[in-house]
Order: C-alpha cells, then sequence, then structure tokens
C-alpha cells in the first residue's frame, strides 16, 4: 500500500509531455560552469535523449505485448521513478508510455527519484534505490505490481561483470551495448508478464 498523502504525490507527478520539455529544457542549458560530476550527468542525459528516441522510432510491440497491456488490471496509476540520466530507463519508459495510452483507465505519472525520497524508498531493491522502477497502484493506493530496475538478463551480466572484477566504465559501456542489441525487447517480455500476473489484483 501507499499512503493517502504518498498516493497524491503521485497523481500530481509529471506526464509524459511534461517530463519530455524538463528534459530537453535542462539538456538545452549551457554546460558551462558545471562540475565534472554534473557535466558527466549532462553527458549521459543528453546520450539518452538519443536512445530513447531510437527505440520509439525502431520498436513496434507485438501481439503478445498488446494483448498483456489490455489485460493488465485497472482503473490504476502507473508510476515510473527515475532520472533523466539513467539508462535503463531511456530503454523502458518507451514501452510503458505506449502501453499506458492504449488504457483509457491508466494515468502515467513520472516522478524524479531524488526529489520524491519518501515514495522511492517505498520500492527499493536490495536496499538501495536503483531506477527505473515502475509501479501500478489502484484508486486505493494497493500496489498492483512493480517492476525495475532492468530486465534480469541483463542484471545477471551487470553481476558477473562486477563479480569478475570489471571496471565501473566496463559494466556501464557493456549494458549499452546489451540495449543496444535490442534489448528492450527483454524489456517487452518482462512487461508482458507483470502485467499478466497482475491480473485479478
Amino acid at each position: 500500500m501507499v499512503t493517502k498523502e504518498q498516493l497524491a504525490q503521485i497523481n500530481h507527478g509529471l506526464d509524459f509531455a511534461a517530463y519530455m520539455n524538463q528534459w530537453q529544457a535542462t539538456n538545452a542549458l549551457p554546460m558551462t560552469g558545471l562540475d565534472p560530476v554534473a557535466r558527466r550527468t549532462r553527458f549521459y542525459s543528453r546520450y539518452n535523449l538519443d536512445r530513447q528516441e531510437r527505440v520509439e522510432r525502431v520498436w513496434s510491440p507485438s501481439p503478445a505485448f498488446m494483448e498483456a497491456v489490455n489485460a493488465a488490471p485497472g482503473p490504476s496509476t502507473w508510476l515510473f521513478i527515475t532520472e533523466d540520466w539513467c539508462v535503463d530507463s531511456a530503454y523502458s519508459l518507451p514501452l510503458i508510455r505506449w502501453a499506458s495510452e492504449q488504457r483509457g483507465d491508466v494515468t502515467l505519472r513520472i516522478l524524479l527519484r531524488d526529489t520524491h525520497p519518501t515514495i522511492m524508498d517505498r520500492f527499493l531493491t536490495d536496499g538501495k534505490r536503483s531506477i527505473p522502477k515502475f509501479i501500478g497502484i489502484a484508486a486505493d493506493g494497493s500496489v498492483q505490481f512493480v517492476w525495475g530496475p532492468q530486465p534480469e538478463a541483463l542484471r545477471l551480466v551487470r553481476k558477473y561483470l562486477v563479480e569478475s572484477g570489471a571496471e565501473g566504465s566496463v559494466v556501464s559501456s557493456s549494458t549499452v551495448d546489451w540495449y543496444a542489441d535490442r534489448g528492450w525487447l527483454a524489456v517487452e517480455q518482462e512487461l508482458a508478464d507483470v502485467f499478466t500476473r497482475a491480473v485479478g489484483t
């Protein structure tokens, strides 16, 4: 369950258009004066915008995914917790946005992790604020489903690299390569499974 106060915050979150406008406006700002961490984050954000736009261009929903979307429980608020520098978000949000638009009884709301820590902490992964997190919430605050922060196949790849002592840059580049090889299809399959399992909640 989420509290009434948290549900109110969620329902006042960003819709997809507002999120994109905010993202694009941030990327348009000059990078002069940014410290190294902020500069790197801005670069990630700009790359992720290109990645998300690529998914939107080339991805077509499968019949199985369309069927699962139509079967998902509703009415519902779909909460997507993210930050624009998150590469996993860039490859999953296009699918979630499309799915939400197929349902007249679903409202998609986007919250930024770092400005909503109380809600983020309701959906930790192994005690960490890992993003993105995708949650279906009924009108009474009950949680219908939770997905994220990334497909299981990618999680195992990253786990192997980390346990093998790979540097952070190698883990990051491997993540991007995995997604670039149509990794969003794994996201589609997992989301279809999530929607199907949630039927009846």
